[in-house]
């Protein structure tokens, strides 16, 4: 039984890294568009992540997986929960990476258009550097969010822990057993992680109000 959630949990952390690769890249995106000075482009940005985030992750994930085969386009269980989880978690992400570029005063991007630098220069080599300190504990949460709503991938066959242990479960008749070994698994995982984003975030403050 072990071995096999073992085996599950390599496969989550896939998805989970996966996604969040997604999540990192396309929220900073989404942040940076947002405050673009074309209107058509926030308006298009602004209503993609509202419907991002007003479906659920699972129906997303039934739509592309089983619907997308429907018109000859077959993306795969796995590439299928990275870019839905991902996808979905930068669409909630956006607006936090979106308040640590504010973070960085409208002096800087002044500085940074004086020296020669455009737009998108100065965002890349002045805005997003400072920045990065502010996005730090968003980003660790988005990995622990993930790490929990990978177990989602399930529901399109992907052997992640969750799979592993329902198929433990049917198997061997031992559910609570099995489900306590899930929770102490994810336990050992996840506290050392809520410890260090709350120690992060308490730096953050100390930064900001310094």
């Amino acid at each position: 039984m072990t071995s096999d959630l073992l085996d599950g949990l390599i496969e989550t952390f896939k998805i989970a890294f996966g996604a969040w690769a997604v999540s990192a890249v396309v929220g900073l995106l989404l942040a940076i568009v947002r405050d673009a000075a074309i209107w058509p482009v926030r308006m298009t940005v602004a209503v993609a992540t509202a419907v991002m985030r007003s479906v659920p992750q699972l129906i997303l994930l039934y739509l592309i997986f089983f619907g997308l085969p429907s018109v000859g386009i077959d993306v795969g269980a796995l590439l299928t929960a990275v870019l839905v989880l991902g996808l979905a978690d930068a669409a909630f992400n956006a607006e936090y990476y979106r308040g640590s570029l504010l973070t960085v005063p409208h002096s800087q991007r002044e500085a940074g258009m004086s020296l020669g630098f455009s737009p998108v220069g100065t965002l890349r080599h002045v805005v997003v550097p400072q920045a990065m300190l502010y996005m730090i504990a968003p980003l660790l949460n988005s990995f622990l969010s993930l790490l929990k709503t990978a177990t989602l991938a399930s529901a399109i066959g992907l052997p992640e822990i969750l799979y592993r242990a329902q198929n433990d479960m049917q198997t061997t008749g031992e559910v609570t057993r099995v489900i306590v070994v899930v929770i102490v698994i994810y336990a050992v995982l996840c506290m050392p992680l809520i410890r260090l984003i709350a120690h992060v975030e308490q730096r953050t403050k100390e930064r900001l109000y310094t």
